[in-house]
């Protein structure tokens, strides 16, 4: 199997087991990502050798993305050190630690293998058609009422749409992520209208006989599946980062044509209104008007990790830690029983385990990533690339208002998924319009092979 077929099934399969969650399916995901990363690696530098390049052909989006990367790196030596000493749950921290390279590997992998249009275009679809599997099998779960998710049957969170995952709330988080990559590749698709009725009536023929159909009907599909997970702030950080990018994309991108408005447009007028209306976005206004002081504990808990940050602001607890150390910090307030194995707000719990000087490296590097999705927008010509600066910057914003009330960025699948939104962020920005394809490297063995059988004839 190809390097490329297999990131294509690994893009595939993360969230089917659980989102990754379970013990044997992460580490799957890590080795996976590290040892296509090295394949990858291996095969630039033996190219560079066959081919005799003065330099290894790395894409321009990987060299841009290389302090990125270096920070990255900076961040796991971080989270080692703590493993080593300041760490209060030393075998937590170790976890984190083999999470945080397999996410490196795979937003380094990512920058290597979308190296040409083609790679971006097939890597959108495995990642939509993924995401319309997990949406379809999710709303047939709950109108048909038979409740399954992986294989068994589900104890929490019936009729609501979970697809495979555990969590409404990780499904929600992850549809984020692909609506984005899917709105961005629509984008991309814009239709020019022009000519005569007779050419304008054969342009629109051909449109609706085309890909982009398939795609916008895929994502009608995945709306479905958010509004059923009934997930509040899932619904909200959709429609506001839609919004969010959508508006910059407007304000932003040069020669936009009127089908890009009126995209934009339909996609919250008629997902709201019409994909809304029949299949219950009003039972997620509903639940979050019931949403109060007395039936969340997710405010105290914030505060509650906030204060452990306080006691450990630099060295933090530990990377992965949580789990072990919040019972600790738990105030009395907090009503809810239940064990709490995140802090239902990533963005302090990031800084409570990681400290602060490793969490202001990860903010950059978000931060940089969203600069490039909006420049990419403002200055790119291609239409896909301009696309994809529009889902990096959606999904990211997305998923960093789920944030600050949920764990989707410790659920492995969501994390995965967004180092590919950060990825993609690059790629957007850097990506030439066209690519040279790399020698190959197979043509030159077979030279090399009837040469030295000539020299031993020869001799």
């Amino acid at each position: 199997m190809s390097r490329w077929k297999a990131y294509q099934i690994l893009v595939f399969v993360l969230p089917l087991p659980f989102g990754g969650v379970a013990d044997w399916a992460w580490p799957l995901y890590c080795t996976a990502a590290l040892v296509l990363l090295l394949a990858e690696l291996n095969y630039l530098l033996k190219v560079t050798a066959v081919a005799q390049l003065p330099t290894i052909p790395f894409p321009e989006a990987f060299v841009r993305a290389r302090l990125l990367l270096l920070v990255l790196a900076l961040v796991q030596l971080w989270v080692f050190a703590q493993w080593l000493g300041t760490s209060l749950s030393p075998y937590d921290t170790w976890v984190s630690l083999l999470k945080g390279i397999g996410l490196t590997a795979f937003f380094a992998l990512t920058l290597l293998m979308l190296n040409s249009r083609e790679r971006v275009k097939r890597i959108l679809w495995v990642a939509v058609l993924a995401a319309a599997f997990q949406a379809l099998y999710g709303a047939v779960m709950v109108l048909t009422g038979w409740e399954y998710g992986f294989f068994t049957e589900k104890v929490f969170y019936r009729t609501t749409a979970t697809g495979t995952f555990v969590n409404r709330n990780s499904l929600a988080g992850y549809l984020e992520i692909t609506l984005a990559l899917g709105i961005g590749f629509l984008l991309a698709q814009s239709t020019r209208y022009y000519g005569s009725a007779r050419q304008r009536l054969r342009q629109l023929i051909a449109m609706l006989l085309s890909d982009k159909v398939v795609l916008r009907l895929l994502l009608a599909v995945m709306v479905i599946a958010l509004v059923l997970t009934r997930s509040r702030m899932g619904n909200t950080a959709f429609f506001a980062s839609l919004m969010l990018a959508g508006g910059l994309a407007l304000l932003l991108m040069r020669h936009k044509t009127r089908s890009t408005t009126i995209l934009l447009s339909s996609l919250l007028v008629i997902d709201i209104a019409i994909v809304g209306t029949f299949f219950g976005v009003d039972k997620v206004a509903e639940r979050l008007q019931k949403t109060s002081i007395q039936t969340e504990s997710r405010p105290q808990v914030s505060r509650d990790t906030f204060i452990m940050w306080e006691q450990y602001p630099v060295t933090g607890t530990g990377a992965g830690t949580f789990t072990q150390i919040y019972p600790t910090f738990k105030s009395e307030d907090v009503r809810n029983p239940q064990i709490y194995n995140n802090a239902h707000n990533d963005l302090v719990q990031f800084l409570a385990e990681f400290g602060a000087p490793a969490y202001l490296m990860l903010a950059g590097c978000v931060g940089w990533c969203l600069w490039n999705a909006v420049v990419a927008m403002r200055k790119r010509n291609s239409e896909l690339y301009k696309g994809m600066g529009f889902a990096a910057l959606m999904g990211i914003s997305a998923i960093g208002i789920h944030s600050a009330v949920d764990f989707n960025l410790q659920i492995p699948s969501n994390a995965f998924m967004f180092m590919l939104l950060m990825a993609m962020a690059f790629i957007a920005r850097w990506a030439p319009h066209k690519t040279r394809p790399l020698p190959d490297i197979t043509e030159h063995k077979h030279h090399h092979s009837e040469a030295h059988n000539q020299q031993g004839e020869a001799l």
